[in-house]
């Protein structure tokens, strides 16, 4: 007898595609993923329809913002008002709902009312958790104890799991995941198109505060005081755009600051394939998938303390952990990497293997735990 299961989604996430079309593939499920809008507000990415292979559906509703109390930025609230409808048109055994808002409140109220069963799936980390609204809390205090199972995206996410009151026994970890040979592939064919270029740091992601851009600029200004030839390549597009290329100016960098702007997905096995290192300097993030395409593509890494994705490096084996706020810190690691092509290739051989821990299929078995587990109960 297959499983029926409904996963809910906020929003149609490139790297979440290859995992949900797995996970639709695995014998003896039967999964429909509900997206609460088709793209996010603040997200850039194109992604054509043909690329969502599993059974989905993207349900109408509206959104409103709330600002954050830290980093300037804004929360988004989804409002679906068929959601409940479609949960008992589609009749799942198991609901996975994504953390702690009012479609996971819902998706709870259905499991109670037709006694299917509820998994949490949450990425939030001690560290992130000083974000959270009181009604988020609230929320999360009527959901934890009612889930019977839960997946935490992270070591990090697992252990505030834990600390919030989950039994320990029904958390499965199932990292955020990537289809990790393909950018390998790609990456791959790329390089070879590459000619060579001065040592080479790389920054992916949105310019924005919470990123901590603006300190990783600081730190390559050191580095290229070391290494006048180097470069910065940022990749992003963001609120802080404007003031980071006034600030590469002031610190007499323009030469050596390369602004992409905002990088399609398909188009970042190029930008990959051009560094030799990557620099990730949140000064929060509850995963950074980034660090998980630094590695698929053979490229090591420097990563922040505060992203969640730290928890799965080896210092010094397979990567570099650091205190962002620590200035020459974060430039002394970039350092030693940017200076010495024989770590660097060690760093990129192990950092190739640990990528494959994210690779659909393996993060699709631990998914496929938790949803067991809870009928288990």
């Amino acid at each position: 007898m297959r499983t029926r299961v409904v996963i809910i989604n906020n929003e149609i996430f490139p790297y979440r595609v290859p995992l949900f079309a797995t996970l639709s593939s695995l014998e003896g499920l039967d999964v429909h993923v509900l997206f609460l809008t088709r793209r996010g507000w603040d997200r850039s990415w194109n992604l054509s329809q043909n690329v969502l292979t599993f059974p989905h559906t993207v349900l109408p509703g509206f959104f409103f913002r709330l600002p954050k109390p830290h980093y300037h930025e804004w929360r988004t609230i989804y409002v679906n008002p068929t959601l409940l409808w479609h949960l008992f048109r589609l009749a799942p055994n198991v609901v996975v709902g994504y953390e702690y808002s009012l479609p996971a409140l819902t998706a709870l109220l259905y499991s109670r009312l037709s006694r299917c069963r509820y998994v949490v799936c949450s990425e939030c980390t001690a560290w992130s958790d000083r974000a959270l609204t009181y009604g988020q809390r609230l929320t999360r205090r009527i959901i934890i104890p009612r889930a019977s199972a839960y997946l935490g995206t992270s070591p990090a996410a697992c252990a505030n799991l834990v600390a919030l009151g989950a039994p320990a026994d029904r958390i499965s970890e199932a990292p955020q995941s990537h289809d990790v040979r393909f950018l390998r592939e790609r990456v791959e064919r790329a390089r070879a198109l590459v000619d060579r270029h001065p040592p080479t740091l790389l920054y992916v992601g949105s310019l924005s505060e919470r990123k901590g851009v603006d300190l990783v600029l600081e730190a390559f200004g050191q580095v290229a005081r070391e290494l006048p030839q180097a470069r910065l390549i940022l990749a992003g597009s963001g609120a802080l755009h404007t003031s980071l290329e006034r600030q590469a100016s002031r610190m007499g960098l323009a030469d050596h600051v390369e602004f992409l702007g905002f990088v399609e997905p398909d188009d970042l096995p190029r930008v990959f394939a051009e560094a030799d290192v990557l620099a990730l300097p949140s000064l929060e993030d509850t995963f950074g998938m980034v660090v998980v395409e630094a590695w698929a593509s053979g490229v090591p890494v420097v990563c922040s303390k505060y992203a969640g994705v730290s928890g799965y490096i080896t210092e010094g084996r397979d990567g570099f952990v650091v205190d962002s706020g620590r200035i020459e810190e974060m430039a002394g690691k970039i350092l030693i990497l940017l200076r010495d092509p024989v770590l660097r290739r060690s760093f990129a051989g192990h950092g190739q293997i640990l990528a494959d821990r994210f690779d659909p299929v393996a993060v699709a078995k631990s998914f496929r735990q938790a949803i067991l587990a809870s009928q288990e109960t």
